[in-house]
């Protein structure tokens, strides 16, 4: 074992149990590490901010109902600067919500409102992402009324 596996190993090892300890506070989250782990972590931090419900696994479109009966997606980036992909196709969401993740282990909402805002922002666009200053200008059209309450 040469010196920078020797170095890795730990290093993975402490990966692992943060990942462990994740499932352990969502056990209907699995926190994978080979492409959904941003994407969980996002789903956690919107389930105890806003309190919502997870939907049946099989459900298209929105991962989870919040309290009063609106139906949720969530995205997650960890991106500074540049855009933040929507999805696969030009898909629209009856009410979104966008986290970006920071390396000091904070987070923020760049968007928390109805999905035709976005809509309107996408319409003529070849792609569905937008850019995080985007994000931030649409978030500033919602009124409080149509925001999720948060529990935190």
């Amino acid at each position: 074992m040469n010196r920078s596996t020797r170095q890795l190993r730990p290093i993975l090892h402490r990966l692992y149990e943060a990942r462990n300890a994740l499932r352990r506070l969502h056990p209907d989250l699995k926190f994978t590490l080979d492409g959904n782990l941003v994407g969980d972590i996002g789903e956690a931090i919107a389930q105890d901010q806003f309190g919502l419900e997870p939907l049946p696994a099989n459900t298209k479109g929105h991962d989870f109902r919040a309290a009063d009966g609106r139906l949720v997606q969530v995205k997650t980036t960890q991106i500074k600067k540049g855009r933040v992909g929507l999805g696969l196709k030009m898909q629209s969401f009856e009410h979104l919500i966008v986290i970006q993740l920071t390396e000091a282990g904070d987070y923020g909402i760049l968007y928390d409102g109805p999905g035709t805002l976005i809509d309107q922002a996408r319409v003529g666009r070849k792609t569905p992402s937008l850019s995080v200053n985007q994000l931030q200008q649409l978030q500033e059209q919602v009124p409080a009324s149509e925001r999720l309450t948060t529990f935190s």
